[in-house]
C-alpha cells in the first residue's frame, strides 16, 4: 500500500483522536466553575444537538443519496429503510439501557442497582456510540472525495466540547472531585474512538452496505437528539436557550459545509 493510499486511513484516526481532545478540553471547564451552571449545560446539549442535525444530513443522508445516483429509484428506499434501522436500535437500547437524563434526572430503561454517576455515563455512552459509528462510516465511504467526512469530524468535534462540559459540571455537582469529573467527561470520547473504527472496519468491509450504514448513522444520531438532547436543553425555564443554542449549531455545520465542500 504506497503513501497515499494510506493517508486516509492516517486522517480518520486524526480525526477520531480529535474529537476525543476536544471533549477532554471541554469537561476541563470544570476546573474553572464552582458549581453546575444550569444555563451553561443547556447551552453546550443545545449546540451539540444541532450540530448533530445538521451533520445528519449533511455529512450522512446527502452522500448516501450521492452513492446511489444514476440507479434505480427504488433503489433510494434504502435510505429511508437504514434510517428507520437506526431510529430503532436507539430506540431498543435507550428503552433497556438503564440511564439518567443531566438536567432532569429522569431515569429510563430497566431498573438496576447503578448510581447516578453510573447512570450518567450510560446515558453518554447511549449519545456518543452513534458519533462514533457515524464518524467510520462517512470516513468508509469517500470516493476520492475526503471533505464530506472530514467537515463530519470537524463537527462532531466541535460540538464534543460542549458535551464533555455538560458531563463534567453535573459530575462535580454530584460530590466527585474536579479531576474525576474531568475523566468521567473526557470518557464519553475516548466511547467514540473503538465505535469510530468498528463502523469504518465494517462498512469498509462491504461496500455494498455503505448507503445503508450511512442512513442508519442518521437515524441513530437524529433520534438521540430529538429524545434526549433537545428536551433536555429545553429544560424547565431553559426554553429559548436551548433553541437558540440549537439553531447556531445548526448554522455552525452549516456554514462549514458551504465553506469546504
Amino acid at each position: 500500500m504506497s503513501i497515499i493510499e494510506e493517508m486516509p486511513f492516517v486522517i480518520f484516526i486524526g480525526a477520531i483522536l480529535f474529537n476525543w481532545l476536544s471533549t477532554l478540553l471541554g469537561a476541563s471547564l470544570v476546573f474553572f466553575t464552582k458549581k453546575e451552571n444550569k444555563n451553561l449545560v443547556s447551552i453546550a446539549l443545545g449546540s451539540s444537538a444541532g450540530i448533530m442535525i445538521a451533520a445528519s444530513f449533511f455529512s450522512l443522508i446527502l452522500p448516501a443519496m450521492d452513492l446511489l445516483e444514476g440507479l434505480n429509484k427504488m433503489y433510494l428506499l434504502i435510505i429511508p429503510f437504514g434510517f428507520l434501522c437506526g431510529v430503532l436500535f436507539l430506540t431498543l437500547c435507550d428503552h433497556f439501557l438503564p440511564h439518567e437524563h443531566m438536567l432532569s434526572h429522569e431515569v429510563e430503561g430497566v431498573k438496576s442497582k447503578l448510581s447516578q454517576n453510573q447512570l450518567l455515563m450510560l446515558a453518554m455512552t447511549l449519545h456518543n456510540i452513534p458519533e462514533g459509528l457515524a464518524v467510520g462510516v462517512a470516513f468508509a465511504s469517500m470516493q476520492n472525495n475526503i471533505i464530506p467526512a472530514l467537515i463530519l469530524s470537524i463537527g462532531i468535534g466541535i460540538q464534543n466540547f460542549p458535551e464533555g462540559t455538560a458531563i463534567s459540571l453535573p459530575m462535580h455537582q454530584y460530590g466527585k472531585s474536579k479531576f474525576v469529573s474531568l475523566m468521567y467527561g473526557q470518557f464519553s470520547g475516548i466511547i467514540e474512538i473503538p465505535s469510530a473504527i468498528i463502523g469504518y472496519l465494517f462498512a469498509s468491509t462491504i461496500q455494498n452496505i455503505l448507503p445503508f450504514a450511512l442512513a442508519f448513522a442518521a437515524g441513530a444520531m437524529l433520534f438521540v437528539c430529538v429524545e434526549d438532547m433537545i428536551p433536555e436543553a429545553s429544560c424547565k425555564n431553559q426554553i429559548d436557550i436551548g433553541a437558540i443554542s440549537c439553531m447556531c449549531g445548526f448554522l455552525i455545520m452549516m456554514i462549514l459545509d458551504i465553506m469546504l465542500s
